[in-house]
């Protein structure tokens, strides 16, 4: 563009005639100051608004605001607090001891250590400084979520949210970040030394940070120069520990820092087996009244096996020795360093046997079975068809030897038949002596009397089936018919001593076997004789009576009851327990505290099941302060009311459903003899709790 234009173009209403005053030099300088004049000046408040981040740096007031007390312990406070400068929510930790120069060094040496240690499972530090009230502070990551500690208490109380998010191969993933994070500190040498669930943040989305460096310590010295920038100077930073005192925490503290011996790595291991044990069973590995007797019990190695703590949940032998390994007495018995201690848990992980665990041959097959499953499968699956082939084999086999048998002479075939024979009668003679229970007692003695026809039975097996037979006539109360069968034997009082009294005694009671005893007769016979009349045989004898379905009368039929319960606890009395049932306008009420009675149930394998407190059709039971311990010995029961202070039954998860079943609309519990988690489920299920302080 030529100068002419342009002059045009800036000047349009004046006159070309003074063209000639813009030509040259003093033509760039009115160009320059029209430039000037045409860019237009933002206000201050325009200003603000276009730069907000700049100006909130700028700003003097100060950089954080709105603090929420978070947590507190001996040495810091740690706040949520909005930072203006970053638009964000941060943690602030602030020291509870300030009053003095040194508590503020000491506090202030705990951030600078941990801004030094990056890694991603340790909290990483944004800031230091002193605020305006002149407290030193550091701020943090802030971290939603859960500590570990609350993680594995809301597990211990059973609750089902947290069983569901946090399995065991999801509790190892947060033991093996924790690992990663305590390895990377030891690179750096750096030894942590208060390592426990409180101190581990778990995220809502997988984050793991172990926080909380207040009483770490730097290995090694610097002995010439200054540190480089990022490098940890021990010197400075060794001085947060103050040394002659015990520093910790009770059954995460190894011995040697107990007793201020030289701490190293495995100190660290320590704490971390105690964690892995604290995962596989809620409970910590040293037990103890107070803090005092944990720290000695640590002091001198009392370690309680995983395996031997009873706790709700299965606990593999595998990490339960990579937990005790971890937890040795002395530092050089523990692994040698973290990374050591994750190979053994990948092991487990990946189905091998732990090096902890130094596995028997049976163990390692097993194991291996479980890694490859398939394959497993495929050979017991070719081993049993090849078993049946064998077996068709051996059985085509076995047909044309017995074909070419019988081309022998009329006397071997004699003999055979003959040996035939006396197989069959040696079996169903051992079926006789081994029957399971006596429920078909009517069917075996028929079978019994025609095996006592055969002539070909020796002396003992004749004696033995007539013992059966008379016993199987006691059971049915047919006591004329087993005293016949007794007295037909050789000697009766070798082969079942005392048993032909008892039959005389009871035929003279009920002279026609086709009738039944009467309750308080069947209470004697089931009581009394326990010395010669076993446990079984009187569960047999129970369950006969029981099959005739007489009418009964719950007075009388109470003391069935209570001779029942005497032999199936195996309270052997000569006299049949008095029972405490009552007869109330609502119904009968039996009341069985402080009872021995821990058993209620007649059970018959594959057969018969039955509560011998079911025939009373009980309105209310009382059964506190018994030895009663599982759910299935209350199942079949039909009550309203029932009245069970001191009384811990298992499972524990079971007791609602229990409840309901057997109709309860009122259960009286004792004051902690179940969580909340367990009560509050029950009152779910419409049964009113009552809950009593227990005496």
């Amino acid at each position: 563009m030529q100068q002419q234009d342009l002059n045009k173009l800036l000047y349009p209403n004046e006159s070309m005639e003074n063209e000639s005053e813009y030509e040259g030099d003093d033509f760039e300088e009115i160009a320059y100051d029209f430039y000037k004049r045409s860019v237009s000046v933002s206000s201050d408040e325009e200003e603000q608004y276009l730069n907000p981040i700049l100006n909130t740096l700028k700003k003097p007031e100060s950089r954080y605001e709105t603090p929420a007390l978070l947590a507190e312990g001996g040495e810091k406070r740690i706040f949520k607090v909005y930072d203006k400068h970053l638009n964000r929510f941060v943690a602030m930790a602030q020291a509870v001891r300030a009053k003095t120069d040194r508590d503020q060094e000491q506090f202030l040496r705990e951030g600078q250590l941990t801004a030094n240690l990056t890694h991603p499972n340790i909290v990483p530090v944004h800031n230091m400084g002193i605020g305006s009230d002149g407290t030193p502070f550091f701020s943090m990551e802030l971290i939603p979520g859960d500590s570990l500690g609350d993680i594995i208490d809301q597990l211990k109380s059973e609750n089902p949210d947290y069983k569901v998010h946090y399995g065991l191969k999801t509790m190892l993933s947060i033991f093996n970040k924790v690992c990663d994070a305590v390895a990377y500190a030891h690179s750096r040498n750096v030894l942590h030394l208060d390592i426990k669930p409180d101190n581990i943040r778990v995220g809502q989305f997988g984050e793991v940070f172990l926080c909380d460096w207040g009483l770490s310590r730097v290995e090694g010295h610097i002995d010439m120069g200054d540190p480089e920038p990022g490098e940890l100077d021990a010197d400075l930073l060794n001085d947060m520990t103050l040394s002659g005192t015990i520093k910790g925490t009770p059954g995460f503290m190894a011995p040697e820092q107990i007793t201020n011996d030289k701490k190293n790595k495995q100190t660290d291991v320590y704490a971390l087996g105690a964690i892995l044990y604290l995962i596989l069973t809620h409970q910590l590995p040293v037990d103890g009244e107070n803090a005092n007797e944990v720290v000695e019990n640590t002091r001198k190695g009392k370690v309680i096996p995983p395996l031997r703590r009873k706790t709700n949940e299965h606990v593999p032998s595998g990490l339960a020795a990579v937990a005790m390994q971890s937890l040795a007495l002395k530092p050089e018995n523990r692994y040698a360093n973290v990374q050591t201690l994750q190979a053994d848990i990948s092991l487990y992980l990946s189905g091998y046997p732990t090096q902890a665990q130094h596995a028997h041959l049976f163990t390692r097959i097993s194991l291996l079975t479980q890694r490859h499953r398939k394959p497993t499968l495929w050979l017991m699956a070719f081993l049993a068809l090849l078993s049946i082939v064998m077996s068709i084999n051996l059985s085509i086999i076995g047909r044309e030897k017995q074909l070419s048998e019988n081309n022998f002479s009329l006397y071997r075939e004699q003999q055979e038949k003959a040996n035939r024979t006396n197989k069959k009668l040696s079996e169903l003679s051992f079926s006789t002596k081994t029957v399971l229970s006596y429920v078909s007692a009517v069917s075996m003695i028929q079978v019994a009397e025609q095996l006592l026809e055969h002539d070909t039975l020796t002396s003992d097996r004749k004696q033995d089936i007539q013992v059966h037979k008379a016993r199987m006539h006691m059971v049915l109360q047919q006591f004329n018919a087993a005293a016949e069968t007794f007295q037909s034997m050789e000697d009766p009082e070798e082969n079942s001593p005392g048993m032909l009294g008892v039959c005389r005694k009871f035929a003279a009671i009920k002279p026609d076997d086709a009738l039944p005893l009467s309750d308080r007769d069947l209470a004697l016979f089931l009581t009394t004789h326990y010395k010669i009349f076993p446990r079984s045989l009187a569960m047999y004898a129970y369950y006969h009576d029981r099959r005739r379905k007489r009418p009964l009368n719950p007075e009388d039929h109470i003391d069935v009851v209570g001779g029942m319960l005497a032999r199936l606890n195996q309270i052997n009395s000569s006299e049949i327990p008095e029972l405490k049932l009552s007869k109330r306008p609502e119904g009968y009420h039996l009341d069985l505290t402080h009872t021995p009675y821990s058993i209620y149930t007649v059970e018959i394998p594959l057969v018969y099941g039955q509560n011998v407190l079911q025939p009373l059709k009980l309105h209310s039971l009382d059964i506190s302060h018994t030895p009663v311990s599982l759910v299935r010995e209350l199942w079949a029961l039909k009550v309203k009311k029932l009245r069970m202070v001191s009384v811990n039954l298992e499972p524990a998860e079971g007791m609602a459903g229990m409840l309901k079943h057997m109709g309860v609309e009122q259960v009286i519990l004792g004051k902690g003899d179940y969580s909340e988690n367990t009560v509050s489920y029950i009152r779910k299920q419409g049964i009113e709790v009552i809950e009593e302080d227990i005496e």
